[in-house]
């Protein structure tokens, strides 16, 4: 009790004046009667209250009384600890205790005989734990206080407890859980997962959890009730699991039945033994077959390849160097040995463009006709490439034969004749061992001073040389003859006369044999010796004989003559041969492939390794790069530096593991994401949402369809764009029927002839958030100790004793104010009363 007026109680002060007035009281009793009168005015001045709780307290009880929990004795002493709980609740003050009681799993003839409960509630489909924890924190109001306590063995058939968890949390309640044992040792199948997505002709791995208690057991899977595979028997203690491999045969919806089977004996529940779910098969991914040099390669790949791939070789005739190609209408194109010369620079960044923004796979692969030999050296297509073309150039230096004519007449004397031979060895030396030089003088008559000879002689020419002496008429045309005839009898790359003169020379036919010696690939270039000014008939000559003109006017001008221009030689990259190969990625890229078992190559390309590209196979004793790949905006490219139905992988096709090692390395390359959108199903008990990301800028809307299990297209999804790149459609659906849809995964190409739509098939389980109750993964269970820890909560077994520790949550409801000053006032009233009552009474003698 408290007082909103406590300053009245001062009044307090006035009680002993009845005692003191004048007209006091005859006698104690009435003086008493006056005072607690009194009294009682001033404490109901004062306004005396008295505050409580305005809301009940609530007791909220999850009882699991699903299949998978164990079917125990203690359900009703259990249930009336439960009461008895309240009853000492009320007992301790708590006078109104109001009771809740959600059953979990009860189906339509189950009734709880145990203590009164105010409110019931019955979940009679599966064991939706998260259901009834939402259900469980919304019978307590806001602010009020109470009790939530879970009865349950955890296993749950939905997994969307995270939520409540949160939300009872964030109210400050707490949750107690009490465990109930659930199932033990019963055989069954709990999970199947799938590594990666079904397509025909591909293997694939499917992921089975089974529980068990030892017993032996194998596996059985079927598509539309086909058996596709069997597992070896296993011992399936606790957890166990089972990996089961086949390949699907036709693309479309199937209903997959994953069956877990005792060896020896029967199971005595059996209706948990059989998991099923609808699944979707895919197409066989679509390959571009890029070839020219390997003749049939496209055959050969697709026969290697199996049906997991279709292979469609390009028409040359079609895919000429002009040509436009939709390369993003393929899950992965190959170029196989295909000179640079036959795809234009703008086909090229098409399919460079594919790759980075539309996923587009590349392998590049082949031999001489390929990557550097291939002519691909800075074009747009070598710069996504992870491998670097080495391309090794060899200096080659021609044999070259030189004839010297030297004008040895009477103008030559002096310093002319010592220029002529100052240029002459200046010529020489440029000259190497395997060239040939002679020298030719003319004087009126013609000789060989020195006759044609290597260049190696060089003693015997200088000796030639230093003999030579001006003196005699000049007659040159003899000596230009005689140095033709002798170069017809030399086998050299260039031949070359050099003529060298003061330009003094005599009319006669130079025309017709200069040119004649040019057609024969006989060079005649001329050198004009001394300060004379004779030049117009030297430069004729040179130019009749196709070579150069010079002029040497003093030993300060000497002239450089070109005899020969050097040249380089590409060195071919291809190395044919036995080469020893090792494998360098790991268990993600390979799969189920053994790269150590890859026999001897035949021939390989020499490249380098990009920084950043991940080596996955080399050669043993160079190190270089046979497989080699790297992700390039999108897509993935790939490079093979040998031709997969080529000479290089020539001692590859007797081995058996060829066909699975290329199909490998062909679908880790191929596009992931298929298609110019990236679907996505999302399902809300009786609707289903379709989002779809584009991928490509330039893509247009997407498209989807609703199908049957037969893939027959149905209504077409409606797309709203929700942000830049985003849609969603929505649809109403049965939550118990499974939802196939069929996506445009690319935009319309031209292929075999025919226009064709690729797709994508989805397919969405009837309500795939559920599990069914027999099969609930104990993995997946609702842990019940950490979601007691995270609200503050009490956990512990299901057991009577147990009841009594269970924490109660405080409401933070307002508290409620009862006045209790009225009944004050009606007590001081009373006894104002028995005042005059009394008074009356003392009063009667004395009248008498």
């Amino acid at each position: 009790m408290i007082f909103l007026h406590p300053e009245f109680l001062w009044l307090w002060l006035l009680l002993p004046l009845p005692w003191f007035l004048p007209r006091r009281a005859k006698d104690r009793v009435q003086a008493s009667l006056r005072s607690l009168a009194l009294a009682l005015v001033v404490v109901a001045l004062a306004r005396p209250v008295n505050l409580g709780d305005s809301a009940p307290t609530h007791d909220v009880v999850i009882l699991d009384r699903s299949a998978s929990v164990h079917v125990d004795s203690n359900r009703d002493s259990l249930m009336e600890a439960f009461a008895e709980s309240r009853e000492q609740r009320r007992r301790d003050g708590e006078v109104k205790v109001k009771s809740h009681l959600i059953v979990v799993g009860a189906g339509p003839d189950v009734s709880v005989d145990a203590a009164e409960f105010d409110e019931r509630q019955f979940l009679r489909h599966g064991s939706d734990l998260g259901r009834a924890l939402r259900l469980a924190q919304l019978a307590i109001p806001e602010g009020s206080s109470g009790r939530l306590t879970l009865i349950s063995d955890g296993l749950g058939t939905s997994h969307d407890w995270g939520r409540a968890g949160q939300e009872i949390s964030a109210r400050g309640l707490r949750l107690n859980t009490l465990r109930r044992p659930g199932m033990v040792g019963d055989l069954r199948v709990v999970a199947a997962e799938f590594e990666e997505e079904l397509r025909v002709g591909q293997s694939t791995r499917l992921n089975v959890d089974v529980i068990g208690a030892g017993q032996t057991a194998f596996l059985r899977v079927l598509l539309d009730g086909v058996l596709v595979a069997e597992s070896v028997p296993f011992s399936a203690s606790g957890r166990h699991t089972q990996v089961v491999e086949f390949e699907p045969a036709l693309a479309g919806f199937f209903a997959l039945d994953v069956e877990v089977v005792l060896a020896d004996g029967e199971d005595s529940f059996e209706t948990n033994n059989v998991l099923s779910r609808p699944v979707a098969v895919q197409d066989p991914r679509s390959i571009l077959y890029l070839g020219q040099r390997v003749r049939g390669g496209a055959k050969t790949l697709g026969d290697l390849l199996g049906s997991s791939f279709k292979v469609d070789d390009a028409d040359q005739g079609k895919l000429g160097t002009k040509a436009t190609t939709d390369f993003s209408a393929y899950d992965l194109v190959v170029l196989d040995d295909r000179p640079a010369t036959t795809l234009s620079d703008t086909q090229q960044r098409s399919l460079v463009s594919a790759v980075q923004n539309q996923g587009t796979g590349l392998l590049v692969s082949g031999g001489s006709a390929s990557f550097g030999p291939g002519g691909y050296h800075r074009t747009a297509l070598s710069e996504v490439l992870p491998v670097e073309s080495v391309q090794k150039e060899e200096k080659k230096d021609p044999s070259t034969a030189l004839a010297v004519i030297i004008d040895t007449s009477g103008s030559m004397a002096g310093q002319r004749i010592v220029l002529a031979k100052e240029v002459t060895r200046l010529a020489i030396r440029r000259l190497l061992p395997h060239d040939k030089v002679g020298i030719v003088e003319f004087y009126g008559a013609k000789r060989w001073a020195a006759p044609l000879q290597s260049a190696a002689n060089a003693i015997n020419i200088q000796r030639a040389l230093n003999r030579l002496d001006a003196g005699g008429g000049t007659v040159i045309l003899p000596a230009i003859e005689e140095a033709f005839y002798g170069m017809k009898n030399v086998q050299t790359r260039y031949k070359h006369v050099l003529i060298l003169t003061d330009g003094g020379v005599e009319t006669g036919a130079f025309e017709p044999l200069l040119r004649s010696m040019a057609k024969d690939g006989v060079t005649v270039s001329t050198v004009l010796v001394g300060p004379g000014r004779h030049s117009d008939f030297l430069v004729q000559l040179a130019d009749w004989g196709k070579g150069r003109f010079y002029h040497a006017s003093d030993r300060f001008n000497l002239p450089e003559v070109i005899l020969k221009q050097p040249s380089t030689s590409h060195l071919p990259a291809y190395r044919p041969g036995r080469h020893a190969v090792k494998a360098k990625g790991g268990t993600g890229w390979w799969g189920d492939v053994d790269p150590r078992a890859v026999p001897d190559l035949s021939g390989y390309v020499e490249t380098k390794l990009r920084p950043g590209a991940r080596l996955l196979l080399e050669t043993a004793r160079e190190s270089h790069p046979i497989l080699a790949t790297w992700r390039h905006g999108l897509g993935r490219v790939t490079a093979m530096t040998t031709e997969p139905s080529g000479p290089g992988t020539a001692s590859w096709r007797d081995w058996s593991g060829y066909g699975p090692f290329l199909a490998r390395v062909l679908e880790r390359s191929a596009a992931t994401d298929l298609g110019s959108h990236r679907f996505r199903l999302e399902r809300r008990r009786d609707r289903v949402f379709l989002y779809a990301e584009r991928r490509e800028a330039t893509a247009p809307a997407p498209k989807a369809w609703r199908c049957d299990a037969a893939g027959q297209l149905g209504e077409a999804f409606e797309f709203s764009q929700l942000t830049a790149g985003i849609w969603r459609a929505e649809t109403v659906v049965d939550p118990q029927e499974p939802v196939f849809v069929m996506a445009a995964a690319r935009r319309q190409a031209e292929g075999r002839g025919r226009n064709v739509l690729a797709t994508i098939r989805i397919v969405d389980a009837p309500a795939s958030d559920q599990t069914p109750e027999l099969m609930v993964d104990p993995s997946r269970a609702l842990d019940l100790e950490a979601i007691a820890r995270l609200t503050g909560g009490f956990a512990a077994a299901a057991d009577p004793s147990n009841v009594s520790d269970l924490v109660w949550s405080k409401g933070s409801a307002p508290l409620r104010v009862e006045p209790i000053w009225p009944w004050f006032l009606l007590l001081s009233l009373l006894v104002y009363l028995a005042d005059i009552a009394w008074r009356r009474r003392a009063n009667r003698p004395a009248a008498e």
